[in-house]
């Protein structure tokens, strides 16, 4: 071939993918054309837009969507229905409310508010399957009403059957319980084989009879007199080991400083159940969300403002860690232990625990550590940069004895005697807000507290690239893009690309002050020996901090002064949190410790190895007995292996609790 013939045969080719290019090349994203039907998802529903009419004007229509749950968000283009397709079928989250419309990229189509976002927007039912007709005709475009062509099962029936299952088992054990304890089983029992023996032979039965009679005598036959020290000593070891249940309500968990000479015969320490159950709840409840929590959206944690249950475990770990710092230290103090072994003790935790931090962020099992990429914040990181400042306060503060027990401001004196630990955690709030409110971010607004990614709320300004604020520009100038968080939770709705640490370094502040209020509930435990004095007061604060977080969050989810959102651990948030534990705290110690009608059974177990649970489930996360495979599209195959996971860890800690098996840092 010549070159004249080359030359023709590359000016076809080239006039032939300019013509295809053209054709395919319509101003369409070929990621939102509809081609096919999507496969069935976990908390989802079929929508499907059907078009009717005469489109002799190739009018082509665009289905828009966003979860209301995407704050501020502007709709997204989610499919284009072509005149080539006059279907499509799409598949939306059935979490939240969904805002639907259908538009038209040319100007000159006129699109009907029945096509509207008022109109077609709805919170879906998972499994369900929906329609939106859209009529054409020519250069207009109406919508019907939104149809469900099925009617879905309750995707909430699991939990209803979890919960049932759960209660039927409380009640079966409490009435186990009841049999062995008042021996009504023994009863029938000897009650149905006297009943056969009479018939079988009467003088038997007789015999049994005078046999009991003379043991009954034997019994009450009087004790002689040279026998009454040793009664009077049972008497006294009795009310020593074994004290009723108003005394055990009303005496103090160490020994108090106005002891009588019988009070000084009562034991030395006691362990408070109440507070290891309030503990194992929170491990319990962390074990299940982490394990997915059956993939419902409330058992997850929030995409950025609000409170899930996944968003509460955690937090109470550290109100409790200062609830059980009150303990600790009184019993140093009593055993008069120098203030430099006791900080030694401090840092050596507090450096476990980071360590142990790190040892999980580097648990991959598969693949060695990238150091560029190693995550360096952490719960456990946080754990220990809390209590390294929180411990230390309190190490110089701490009392031996109650010297004001007596003064006027008595009722308040736990309050009082820690002034300088109110006044250095009032100024680490202090610090936190100005932190966040006037650290000024590059190319963000000052003070802004949003996801960034899809959110509009930065008062006209562009903020996609400033999600977490003053807290992630922190993170990642200290550690570096890399060794932080790099799937923040509000990646998926508000599609950000900035990683973010929700345990990074500025919520230490907000950790320590939430620290303290537990700590604060251990003070009212230590210098209260009343148990109605305790509750009056864990009431008392339970309201007060209820009203300031509702007053920082004007009571709602957003918008506020102050959202409650825990990727920034807010200080909303740590008060709302604080407030509930004080309230779930003294609901636990009414019925475990002062009336004593819950043992605190199965939450009691792995409260007493809390650590070992945290480190354990991380690890073992993948393995069996605890992991297996289930269907991803079922909450009744997820929930149930969910619930597998803490169930499992729940045994294993009771074991170790008969073996008296016990890891403490």
């Amino acid at each position: 071939m010549d070159d004249r013939g080359k030359s023709n045969v590359k000016t076809f080719y080239f006039i032939c993918l300019l013509i295809c290019f053209c054709l395919c090349d319509d101003g369409k994203d070929p990621k939102n054309v509809c081609k096919h039907v999507p496969q069935k998802k976990i908390n989802t529903a079929f929508l499907s837009v059907i078009t009717h009419g005469h489109n002799s004007q190739n009018v082509t229509v665009n289905l828009n969507t966003i979860t209301s749950e995407c704050y501020t968000c502007d709709l997204q283009l989610t499919a284009l229905i072509d005149t080539h397709h006059n279907m499509c079928t799409v598949l939306v989250d059935t979490r939240w409310k969904m805002k639907v419309s259908i538009s038209s990229k040319h100007k000159n189509v006129n699109v009907s508010s029945s096509c509207g976002v008022d109109r077609l927007s709805n919170w879906f039912i998972e499994g369900g399957n929906y329609s939106i007709i859209v009529m054409i005709d020519g250069l207009k475009v109406q919508c019907d009403k939104l149809v469900r062509q099925n009617d879905p099962w309750d995707s909430n029936i699991p939990i209803y059957v979890a919960i049932g299952s759960f209660v039927g088992l409380i009640l079966l054990w409490w009435f186990l319980k009841y049999l062995y304890r008042t021996h009504l089983l023994r009863r029938l029992q000897s009650y149905f084989r006297s009943d056969n023996a009479a018939f079988i032979d009467p003088v038997a039965k007789g015999n049994a009879i005078k046999g009991d009679f003379d043991a009954i005598k034997e019994i009450e036959k009087p004790i002689s007199l040279t026998k009454g020290y040793n009664l009077r000593r049972r008497k006294n070891a009795k009310s020593i080991l074994v004290p009723s249940k108003n005394d055990y309500a009303e005496q103090d968990l160490g020994v108090p400083t106005n002891t009588s000479e019988e009070d000084a015969l009562r034991p030395r320490k006691e362990r408070l159940k109440s507070l290891d159950t309030f503990r194992g709840i929170s491990i319990v409840l962390m074990i299940f969300v982490n394990y997915r929590g059956g993939d419902y959206w409330f058992f997850r944690h929030s995409k950025w403002n609000g409170l899930t249950v996944a968003d509460i475990v955690f937090p109470w770990f550290v109100w409790i860690m200062g609830t059980a710092m009150a303990y600790s230290f009184h019993s140093q103090l009593r055993r008069s232990t120098p203030k430099t072994r006791m900080f030694w003790k401090i840092f050596k935790r507090s450096c476990i625990l980071f360590l142990l931090g790190l040892l999980i962020n580097s648990s991959d099992g598969l693949n060695p550590v990238r150091m560029r990429e190693f995550r360096i914040p952490g719960v456990l990181q946080r754990f220990a940069g809390t209590y390294l400042i929180v411990a230390t306060l309190h190490m110089f503060f701490a009392k031996p004895n109650d010297p004001n027990q007596y003064t006027w401001w008595s009722p308040i004196r736990d309050i009082t005697d820690y002034w300088f630990e109110w006044l250095f955690n009032i100024i680490l709030v202090t610090i936190w807000l100005a932190i966040t409110f006037g650290l000024p971010v590059p190319g963000c607004p000052r003070g802004y507290l949003g996801p960034g990614g899809l959110a509009n709320d930065g008062d006209g300004k562009n903020v996609s690239l400033c999600t977490g604020g003053a807290a992630s520009y922190i993170d990642r100038t200290i550690f570096g893009e890399g060794r932080i968080y790099q799937s923040p939770t509000c990646k998926e709705i508000y599609h950000s690309t900035v990683p973010h640490d929700p345990e990074g370094l500025l919520g230490i502040l907000t950790s320590c002050f939430m620290c303290f209020l537990g700590l604060q509930a251990g003070k009212i435990l230590r210098t209260f020996p009343d148990w109605k004095a305790r509750v009056k007061r864990f009431i008392i604060w339970g309201i007060i901090l209820g009203v300031i977080a509702v007053a920082l969050c004007k009571g709602e989810k957003n918008g506020g002064y102050i959202p409650i959102n825990k990727n920034l651990w807010s200080l909303s948030f740590v008060i709302c949190l604080s407030c509930f534990a004080f309230f779930l705290f003294t609901f636990c110690y009414i019925t475990i410790d002062v009336y004593q009608i819950w043992s605190g059974a199965p939450f009691y177990y792995p409260g007493r190895n809390s650590i070992f649970m945290y480190v354990a489930h991380l690890v073992l996360l993948p393995y069996f007995p605890v992991s297996i495979y289930v269907d991803e599209t079922s909450h009744w195959a997820q929930l149930a292996m969910n619930l597998w996971g803490p169930s499992f860890w729940c045994l294993v800690t009771y074991y170790m609790h008969q073996k008296l098996i016990f890891y403490t840092i």
